[in-house]
């Protein structure tokens, strides 16, 4: 015996109303799984505060820390980064010293610049004090465009210090970003040759 086959009717097909409700109600989900797990728990972003109470937040921070350290800065040559030697107590003869101290909103990122000569050194300590911030130590030469600068340390850290010397005339220093969801504050000192050190634009 042959087996029929149903074929909806006209009045069993669902209408356009029913679908674009069905449709509508499909993006307000993905909306919010997007904005409550997906983001946290893969970028570290948690604009509902919903993922930190989850669990996923740090996850996602961690996943952000991994991928940033894994680039592989260029080559820059004769660049000394000397985590050991660092010790703003005892500065070279006729070093110039500054301080900064910034406050970083949450997803908030800054920059604090020394001025410096080929070979000039500057011994430097930054600290958040506890909270861990992404950052890079980068340098562009005067009269650079925004985008041609030259990386030489990235990650993600609560503090670091070292000796930096400078492998061309230009700008130095760090870029800070907060992808925490509370405000960071950054203190940074220097000592060292350099012509100029503050936050950027300032």
């Amino acid at each position: 015996m042959e087996e029929k086959i149903h074929a909806p009717t006209i009045g069993e097909l669902p209408s356009k109303r029913q679908l674009n409700k069905a449709t509508a109600i499909a993006a307000s989900v993905a909306a919010v799984l997007l904005f409550t797990t997906v983001l946290p728990a893969e970028y570290g972003v948690d604009p509902t505060g919903i993922g930190a109470a989850l669990g996923l937040t740090p996850m996602g921070e961690m996943k952000r820390a991994e991928a940033d350290s894994s680039e592989v800065a260029p080559d820059t040559g004769d660049i000394l980064l000397d985590p050991e030697s660092a010790s703003l107590a005892a500065p070279v003869p006729g070093a110039q010293a500054g301080e900064v101290e910034l406050t970083l909103q949450p997803d908030e990122g800054t920059e604090v610049k020394a001025t410096m000569k080929t070979g000039s050194e500057m011994r430097y300590e930054w600290s958040t004090g506890g909270p861990l911030v992404n950052f890079e130590l980068h340098g562009e030469e005067l009269g650079a465009s925004g985008s041609d600068y030259t990386s030489y340390e990235k990650g993600t850290s609560a503090g670091e210090n070292g000796t930096f010397r400078a492998p061309f005339n230009g700008t130095h220093g760090w870029y800070w970003r907060n992808r925490t969801n509370a405000p960071i504050t950054i203190t940074v000192q220097a000592s060292g040759t350099f012509e100029k050190f503050a936050r950027v634009g300032e």
